[in-house]
């Protein structure tokens, strides 16, 4: 009995699996913006197009069809702005395409091959630092070192409310003093990149006009 039993189930279930085999799978829909599967990319090391030993917007460009073969639906690139370090999480200039990633031109040549594959790309948008060689930076050091015993004024150097500066932190970790001067300034990752001041509506501003420049 128990023998009948089990050669009936394993028919039954043989019968289910045949079954479905000549069914229609439904039409693959297009990615809901919501549920994209995203690549992040490294850029600097991910595909070097011209051969110096670096990766580069072209080389992206490049494996677009690599990547949406294994199945992904946006790309994620690490920052591209102008930077003196490897990573370029400190950008120089939010405004450009370091050098050794390619031209603005690239970029938009990118975006247009992911728009015909239906692939979304976002980008690293560092907004927490910049470095400590941005023009903001420079000047409103150059401005502190120069200002002896005065307050700041804004209206005299306007980035001079863009970081967090301040006097006597000498023994305050991440607080680094400004050339010989008695003004320090805050970079809780290094000296190297100094904090913004986001507590500054002018700085706020300044940030949304990087992202719509961008958008």
């Amino acid at each position: 009995m128990k023998k009948r039993l089990s050669l009936i189930l394993c028919v039954v279930l043989l019968c289910q699996l045949l079954s479905g085999c000549g069914k229609t799978t439904e039409t693959v829909r297009e990615p809901d913006d919501a549920y994209r599967c995203y690549y992040e990319i490294f850029v600097g090391s991910f595909c070097d197009s011209d051969g110096d030993k670096c990766g580069d917007l072209s080389g992206i460009t490049e494996k677009l069809d690599y990547i949406e073969d294994m199945g992904f639906t946006g790309i994620w690139l690490t920052p591209i702005m102008p930077s003196p370090t490897y990573h370029k999480y400190d950008a120089t200039d939010y405004y450009g395409i370091d050098p050794s990633f390619g031209t603005m031109e690239d970029c938009v040549t990118l975006l247009k091959e992911c728009l015909k594959r239906n692939i979304r790309l976002i980008m690293d948008l560092v907004f927490n630092h910049t470095s400590s060689s941005h023009p903001w930076f420079l000047e409103a050091c150059d401005y502190l070192e120069q200002l002896g015993e005065k307050e700041p004024d804004e209206n005299e150097c306007k980035y001079v409310n863009y970081y967090n500066f301040a006097k006597d932190q000498a023994q305050t970790p991440n607080w680094y003093q400004i050339g010989s001067s008695d003004w320090y300034y805050e970079g809780v990752f290094w000296d190297g990149m100094p904090d913004l001041n986001l507590n500054s509506e002018a700085v706020r501003e300044e940030l949304e006009q990087v992202a719509s420049f961008w958008l």
